[in-house]
C-alpha cells in the first residue's frame, strides 16, 4: 500500500528536487550570460535596448527542456557550469544522451544504494564534462558501466564522491587510452595512463576506471 503524502516530505521528492535544480541552473545560466564579456559589450553599445523577439535558448535550457523526454535529445555543446556542481540523475543522464554516450548496469537500474545499478546521482559536472570531452576527442562509442552507486572503493576522489566513472573496454577505447603516457601500475595491479589534462585511466579486469580531477 503506498505511503500517504505529507507536506514536509515534498522537498525530498525526486520531482521537487529536479524542479529545484532546473530553477537553480536556469538562474546560474542567466548569471553567467550576464557576466560574459560579450554580454557586457552588447549592453555598452546598445544601452538598454533589447533585440526583437525571444532570445535563443541557452544550452542549459535546451538540455533541461528534454530532461524528461522519452527520446534522445539532439547533440549539443555542454553548458558552462562549475566543475564542482553535483548533478541529479536525470540531468546527468540526458546530458550524456545528448552527447551520444550510453550506460548499462547489471541490475538494469539507477538506484545509488544498490551496487548492481549504475547511478549518476551526485556526480560532479567536471566528471560528466570530462567524459564528454574524451568521447569527442577519441571518436569512440562510450558506454558507462559504473557511477556513484555503492560497492566501489572509497576515497576522496572515488566513485561515491562523484570523481570517477567506469566505462566499457573496446578496441577503439583501448587504443585511445593506451596512447596516453603510462604512469605505472596501481596497488591492485591495474595499469595506469594519464591524459594531458590530468585524467587518470586505470585498466581493471573488464573496464576502465577513470578519475576526473
Amino acid at each position: 500500500m503506498p505511503r500517504p503524502h505529507h507536506a514536509h516530505a515534498l522537498p525530498h521528492h525526486p520531482a521537487f528536487r529536479l524542479a529545484a535544480m532546473v530553477a537553480a541552473l536556469t538562474v546560474a545560466a542567466a548569471m553567467l550570460a550576464a557576466a560574459s564579456p560579450h554580454a557586457s559589450a552588447a549592453r555598452s553599445s546598445m544601452g538598454d535596448a533589447r533585440p526583437p523577439g525571444p532570445a535563443p535558448a541557452s544550452s542549459v535550457v535546451r538540455l533541461l527542456n528534454v530532461a524528461s523526454a522519452s527520446v534522445a535529445p539532439p547533440r549539443d555543446e555542454p553548458p558552462e557550469l562549475p566543475k564542482s556542481l553535483r548533478l541529479e540523475q536525470q540531468f546527468a543522464k540526458y546530458t550524456l544522451r545528448a552527447n551520444g554516450i550510453g550506460w548499462r548496469s547489471t541490475g538494469q537500474c539507477s538506484n545509488r544504494a544498490v551496487a548492481a545499478c549504475t547511478s549518476f546521482e551526485g556526480v560532479r559536472w567536471g566528471t560528466i564534462k570530462g567524459l564528454i570531452d574524451f568521447a569527442k576527442e577519441s571518436g569512440c562509442e562510450i558506454t558507462v558501466t559504473g557511477g556513484t552507486e555503492h560497492g566501489h572503493a572509497g576515497g576522496t576522489y572515488g566513485h561515491g564522491n562523484g570523481y570517477k566513472l567506469d566505462i566499457a573496454t573496446g578496441d577503439c577505447v583501448d587504443r585511445m587510452i593506451e596512447r596516453y603516457p603510462s604512469t605505472g601500475v596501481r596497488g591492485d595491479g591495474a595499469r595506469l595512463h594519464r591524459s594531458p589534462d590530468g585524467t587518470v585511466f586505470a585498466r581493471e579486469k573488464d573496464h576502465w576506471d577513470i578519475t576526473f580531477r
